[in-house]
């Protein structure tokens, strides 16, 4: 029987973890099939960590779960992917990255302004509310891949940001980004890993399909929550 049998997973974040491009079956199904986990899936598809209006808002997810009164043995999450997206005709991204917060009194999520919700603030955040809602829980960021459809600046911007406010906070990363060389501004990576969610006769650079995830995703990940 696996270690991971009947233990409580939450999984926090956006499309990516929800599994868009694979018919829903995202990161935490994998898990919940490959490990025995007891999955609470609380991941929406355009959900932003810092505040967009009328968009899925990951720090309401979070509260979502604790109103549940769920337990959490292991906790996965990811965002900044949407956070950094640039939708037209604006030139900056949806959310403002923010100051990196020094402070290791962040408040948790119910303390957040939707007013002052830029990225690292309510990152910063996130991770503090966790921390404090759920200190048996192990943690587990997931940084995602190479996206062809985001700003290369930006999302190493944002992706660096989440890193380094995850060793502020002492939380374990998976980094795709670098770590598993799938980089869909290569063609090839874009058809073979991700879905033609748009019917472009292509693959969409950013959410993965069955393959995608089989091969580059669920690998590391699971490889990196045995360590924890």
């Amino acid at each position: 029987m696996s270690d991971f049998q009947g233990k409580s997973l939450l999984v926090f974040g956006d499309s990516i973890m929800f599994g868009s491009g694979n018919d829903g079956f995202g990161v935490g199904e994998y898990l919940e099939r490959d490990m025995g986990f007891t999955l609470h899936k609380y991941c929406v598809g355009g959900a932003r960590v810092g505040y967009h209006e009328g968009k899925s808002w990951i720090p309401e997810q979070v509260i979502k779960a604790i109103e549940d009164g769920v337990k959490a043995d292991y906790i996965v999450f990811d965002g900044f992917t949407n956070d950094c997206n640039v939708t037209p005709p604006n030139e900056f991204p949806d959310v403002a990255i923010g100051e990196f917060p020094q402070s290791y009194a962040a408040g948790d999520v119910y303390t957040l302004n939707k007013r002052q919700a830029d990225f690292s603030r309510c990152f910063d955040s996130v991770i503090y509310t966790f921390l404090t809602y759920f200190p048996a829980a192990k943690l587990l960021f997931v940084r995602p891949h190479n996206m062809g459809r985001r700003t290369d600046v930006l999302q190493k911007k944002y992706g660096e940001r989440a890193v380094e406010i995850c060793k502020k906070w002492g939380v374990p990363i998976v980094d795709l980004y670098h770590e598993s060389c799938m980089n869909t501004f290569i063609s090839q990576h874009r058809d073979l890993y991700t879905c033609d969610s748009y019917g472009w006769g292509r693959g969409d650079c950013t959410h993965p399909n069955a393959y995608g995830y089989e091969i580059k995703y669920m690998p590391l990940i699971e490889s990196k929550l045995k360590t924890l």
